[in-house]
Formats: structure tokens, sequence, C-alpha cells
């Protein structure tokens, strides 16, 4: 005797799949019983008195299709089990029955997130439920009728595969045992129109959005090769979502996406799903939680990229309706973008329009060039941030717990007295002191290096430089970046992102450090910058900001000279200012800042 997979139920010559309508996870399922089962017929609790109209949709397929009847909406999805028996059974020329009576069929009973079938196996989930019995939201007189159906095509066909409402299935089979049905005759449903969505309707109106179809499409045509093809994973649908958006973020903004968001906003939209009940999130969680966890610029180019739903051809030209998701589901959630806009007095000053601009960057010599001044006092502004905390980190290492004596200190320590309860003692805290201030920092955004020895590289910041401070608020300077002719936005102003920068007090003082011979013999321009740092520092800290902490030798080269190099981790920098930070302009003139304000956002 012939065995398939656990999640079809066998009553030969019916094979049953229960289905949840509108999950994605269910109808693959279906579409892989179909593939295992080979029937001759496919069974679906679908509207009979709709036939026609819901077999028109379903060859429509995945291009959505809404059915107006009786003042009622029903959407027609790719991604629903009901409609992915249809679709298939068009596709393989198989008889199509639908056999409820009603139009009644679309409630859906309480139960867990069904991607638990992904993660369980399909049977496990089903095999939890058989023992609790849902209340079948059909009056029993159409269970009946549709059960008196089934029995009469059990009777036609060798081998029948039923699509069928799991709350409805225990029910149905239980009335089959029946030897007599009492009759029930069919109503006709009058004015039934087929309608396709506008394109603003479809981002909101679908049960799915456009980029979980779009996935589900693809793993479809997957699928009709492979039948042996996994069932699809929504989570990783969502990670990718999020993935992709952040390069249409970085794309608009001329920002790298910090990358460090993305575990954080995982698990806030992991554990927000969870505090209600599911295993993964919704539409609206999905963009909530891009906006909460990065900003509203990011959540609406993942909302953007999730509503787009590419498969709206509406070819048979059918009637476009603009539905809201009231209309058709009764209630909605609305969420709104906070972004940046411009000033009702906008126009009395406006930035010149620079994307469809060809300006060029042309200095007279190499020493025209020069900052812009806000970004000037910017970087300044951050680099004694950074020596405060540099200050601060030395300070909280060196703290020492001690007994109290005479003073206080810093204040008594309570975890530490309690540990000594029994020695009747108080324990107070007082800090170390750093040997002495910051006098160079270092702040290394990428340190523009392969990874590995044998891996092809590409630069990607050119340009080195070293710049002396103005006046004596301004600190000598060395970085390197990308090219001043990458990224022309107005008549000699360039846009340049660091790959990373040193700083040191007081200016006036620094050498080319690129040509400089005394760091000839370190291959990285990271080296260069920290080495040259250490040389320069009139203090006996360098503070060091980077992904990665400094090499053993650059801390040796440090303590010869009485110096120390403290690491503050890039990411405990906060995005925002890493974005502020690591990108500058240039001009190729001091004549340009006159008219720079107009152009650099």
């Amino acid at each position: 005797m012939e065995h398939f997979a656990p999640y079809i139920i066998e009553r030969p010559p019916l094979y049953i799949t229960p289905v949840i309508p509108y999950c994605v996870e269910s109808a693959a399922l279906t579409l892989k019983a179909i593939k295992e089962v080979e029937p001759d017929c496919i069974v679906t609790d679908l509207p009979s008195p709709l036939r026609d109209e819901l077999i028109r949709a379903a060859g429509r397929l995945p291009d959505p299709t809404v059915i107006k009847f009786d003042h009622s909406y029903m959407m027609c999805e790719a991604t629903d089990p009901a409609f992915e028996a249809l679709r298939s059974g068009l596709e393989h020329g198989l008889d199509l029955h639908l056999i409820n009576p009603s139009t009644l069929w679309r409630q859906i009973s309480p139960l867990p997130d069904p991607y638990a079938i992904y993660r369980i196996g399909a049977a496990e989930f089903w095999h939890a439920f058989e023992k609790r019995r849902f209340s079948p939201p059909l009056p029993r007189q159409y269970l009946q009728e549709m059960a008196r159906r089934l029995k009469e095509l059990t009777l036609r066909y060798d081998r029948i595969l039923y699509a069928s409402h799991f709350g409805w299935y225990q029910e149905i089979m239980q009335l089959m045992e029946q030897d007599h049905f009492p009759h029930l005759e069919e109503k006709p449903v009058r004015e039934v129109i087929l309608g396709a969505l506008t394109e603003e309707a479809a981002r909101e109106v679908p049960s799915e959005p456009g980029w979980m179809v779009e996935r589900y499409e693809i793993w479809r045509q997957e699928a009709l090769q492979h039948p042996n093809l996994s069932l699809p994973d929504r989570q990783r649908w969502i990670y990718h979502l999020y993935k992709q958006a952040a390069k249409v973020w970085e794309e608009t903004m001329s920002t790298p996406f910090p990358t460090s968001q993305m575990t954080p906003l995982m698990k806030f939209v992991r554990n927000w799903s969870l505090q209600t009940d599911h295993l993964l999130p919704d539409l609206y969680k999905i963009i909530t939680a891009a906006k909460g966890c990065v900003e509203d610029s990011y959540a609406l180019a993942v909302w953007k990229l999730a509503t787009d739903y590419p498969h709206l051809r509406n070819v048979d030209n059918l009637p476009t309706w603009n539905l809201t998701p009231e209309e058709v589901w009764g209630d909605k959630k609305t969420m709104r973008f906070q972004l940046k806009e411009r000033s009702k007095k906008s126009q009395i000053f406006s930035r010149k329009d620079k994307s469809r601009s060809s300006f060029r960057f042309t200095p007279p010599n190499p020493f025209a060039i020069c900052s812009y001044q806000p970004e000037d006092k910017s970087v300044e502004n951050f680099a004694e941030f950074l020596k405060k905390k540099g200050t601060q980190i030395l300070t909280e290492e060196g703290a020492r717990i001690i007994p109290f004596s005479g003073s206080l200190e810093d204040g008594i320590d309570v975890r530490e007295t309690i540990r000594h309860f029994a020695e009747k003692k108080l324990y107070v805290k007082t800090r170390g002191k750093p040997p002495g201030a910051v006098g160079s920092i270092v702040v290394i955004f990428n340190e523009d290096r392969p990874q590995e020895e044998t891996e092809a590289f590409q630069e990607k910041y050119p340009w080195k430089t070293s710049w002396l401070g103005e006046h004596e608020q301004e600190s000598d300077m060395a970085f390197y970046a990308t090219s001043m002719l990458d990224q022309v936005i107005g008549p000699g102003i360039s846009r340049c992102e660091y790959g990373g920068f040193m700083m040191s007090y007081p200016p006036r003082r620094l050498y080319d450090i690129w040509i400089d011979p005394d760091y000839a013999s370190l291959d990285h321009k990271h080296e260069k910058l920290l080495a040259a740092a250490i040389d320069y520092s009139k203090e006996p800290l360098i503070l060091y900001s980077a992904e990665k902490p400094p090499s053993g030798r650059l801390k040796t080269y440090a303590a010869r000279f009485g110096k120390k190099i403290v690491y503050f981790p890039l990411k405990e920098i906060s995005p925002v200012t890493r974005r502020k930070i690591r990108f500058f302009h240039v001009l190729d003139g001091h004549d340009r800042r006159g008219i720079a304000d107009e152009y650099i956002l």
C-alpha cells in the first residue's frame, strides 16, 4: 500500500491536507501534497455559488483578484492554500470541485503562529490539535451538505486531494459516515463582480505583502522542479527584507547602514512577536520595529519594499478598485513616518538641486582646497568628547574598593559591603587617577585592507592627506578618504567619506605622514595614523576608536615613549554620531565657503 507524507491524512480514495486560510506555509504544503498524491481531482472548501468566478481568479494568479458579492469582498491570493489548490489543478488539467454551499468561509479559529509548521513539521503541528475540537464556524446543515458532496465524489474518483479548512475536516469526516443526508438547496449569489486592485490598494489590502508573495513565487517555481524542497522560511524572508531595505536606505541617504543595528532589530521584532503569542511579526510589527530600532526613513524603505506588488498586471482588464483594509477585512492599523520636511520659509533660502547637475571640482593647486567650517566644529566637538571618554575609561579602570576608614571617598559600594557583611565593615569606592590627558585621537571606520593575503583588493579610500589647523581652536588632522572627484555636489564642492582620521593638538605641527619615511615600514593606513598619533601627542594618552583593538606592536611602540593607547570600541559611538562625522565636504577654494550652504544638506 502506498504511503504519503505524514501531514497528509489518508482515507482512500480521499487524501486530506488541512489548510489555514491565507497562510504561506499551508499553501506550500498544499502544493507539495498535490505533487506527491497526483490526484484525479481536487476538492476545496471554497464557496460553490462562486465557482466560476473563483476558478477564473485562480487562473489569474499570482495577480491578486477581488470578488465582490452581497456587499462583501473576498481576496484571491497566491499564498492562500485553497487558491493554490485551484491554481495547481488548472495547471495539471484536473477536475476541480468546490463543496461549500455557503459563502461563509473566511472565519479563522484561534491557533498558534503557523510558522511552527516550518520549525516542527506539519504532522506535529496538526497532531497537537487532533485532541482539541474546534467549533466549526459553519452551521451543521452546511457541513452535512459538504460531507454529502464529498462522499459522492469518492464514488467517482480513485484519488481525491481534499484541501480542507483545519477547523472543519474532523467534523466532515464523521458526518460522511451517515447513510442519509438532509437535502439543502444552494442559493445562488447575484451580482458577483471580479475586480483588480490599484497599486495603492495592493500595498495595504492583501493578507500577505508583495515581498512575501514574490518570495513565495520564487519558492514555488523551485518546488515544481524539486518536490523535496523544504518549506519556505518566512523568518529568512524578513531578514532579507531588512537587508535589502538597508541597501536602499544607503543609496538614498548616501550613508553606510549601521550593521550593528541588524541584530537588535531582529531580536526586538522577535520578542515583540512572542509578547503577542506569535513566533514571527506581521507587517505592522516589521515596519514599527524598523522605525523604533533605526529611524523613520529606514522604516519607510522597509514599507515600500515590503508592499511593492510586482504581479499587478491585470491583463484581462478587470475594473480596478481602490479598496481599503476596512472594506475587505473590517479593520486596519495606521502608521505615520516622521520625515524631514521643508520649512514654510524654504523659498526664502533653498538649497540647490544637485541631483541633475554636472558640476566640476577643479582646485587651482593642492594648497587651495579647504574644509567646510560647520563640519570642522562638529569634528572638533567630537574629538573633545573622545578625549573626555578616554580619561573616564582609565579612571574607571583604576577604581578600587577599600574598607571605610575616615572618608567615604566616592561613595559606599553596597555590593562589596553586603559581601563582607559578617565583618561588619563598610566598603567604599575610590576612583583611580589617570596618568594624564588625551593628546591625540584616532578613529578608524574602515581599515581598507584585504581580509586575507590572497584576497583581491580594491582600495576604497585612495585619498591620503594631512591638514593643519587654521587657528588655535582647531587640531591638525591626517586622514584617508574617498576621492574628491567621486561625488561632486556643487561648483567646486565635493562630498567625501572618511576611512579613518587622526587628530592632534596643538595645531600647526603635523608633517605629511603619508610621505614621512618614519612610517614607511607600516603596511596599513590605520597603523600609520596610530603611529603618528603616538609621535605627535604631547599628552601621555592616545584614544583609539575602531572595530578592532590596536596591534600589540603599536602598544609596545607607545610604551617606549611612556604613552598609553586607550581603546574605545567604535560600536559604542551612536550610529547617528558616526554618520554625522564620517562624511565631510571639501571645497576647491576659500571663496566657495560663501555658496557652500546652498548645496550641502
